[in-house]
């Protein structure tokens, strides 16, 4: 990892998060492991969960002031604190789940194929919600609190993303371009400083 997720969120701080609009047609889908379904099915859980941390700590956000003074009392940083902390124990979590479905005898083809057409949201995508979804929270953190005391919360979690990320490496051909492409509409060519990678 070249460049640190963290230090671009100063950067990426202006921008609005939105969810990426997904083609299909970026990921050939008979070039992809047999454990694409699976992955997803992971994934997909990973962000429900993560979503209902987002929501507490957007919650606690739109009560406050952009960058007024003495806001970051005990009680608003526990609120930021353990919601960070809970996304990455879900994070670290998933990327365990996934190395070990890695580790597994592969899926039947046929259901890959199933899962795959049933899919409403490719794995890329899904993926790159998810980085959205923390992404944008962290961005409303900075502009009520400062980055500095951003920071000060993240602790492990740059580092459980980018883990998630190398975890699904080998599930889908040139997964980080693909990230990359889906995350570029938004970030504008700022999504592999934002993911801590060198593509």
């Amino acid at each position: 990892m070249k460049t640190s997720f963290f230090s671009c969120l100063a950067l990426a701080s202006s921008f609005a998060f939105a969810a990426p609009a997904v083609d299909s047609a970026l990921v050939d889908r008979a070039t992809v492991s047999p454990y694409y379904a699976p992955s997803l099915a992971i994934l997909t859980s990973l962000y429900s969960e993560v979503r209902q941390y987002t929501a507490v700590m957007n919650a606690t956000s739109a009560t406050l002031k952009p960058h007024t003074a003495g806001q970051d009392t005990a009680a608003v940083n526990a609120t930021y604190k353990s919601n960070i902390a809970s996304i990455n124990t879900a994070i670290t979590g998933a990327t365990a789940d996934i190395k070990k479905l890695l580790a597994s005898p592969a899926p039947a083809k046929r259901e890959l194929t199933l899962a795959s057409r049933q899919a409403t949201v490719s794995l890329p995508g899904e993926l790159a919600m998810i980085i959205e979804e923390v992404g944008g929270t962290l961005t409303e953190i900075v502009a009520t609190l400062g980055l500095t005391t951003t920071l000060s919360f993240l602790g492990p979690l740059v580092t459980s993303l980018g883990a998630l990320v190398a975890s699904l490496i080998p599930v889908v051909n040139n997964l980080l371009a693909v990230v990359e492409e889906l995350l570029d509409g938004v970030l504008g060519g700022l999504s592999a400083a934002l993911l801590g990678l060198t593509l």
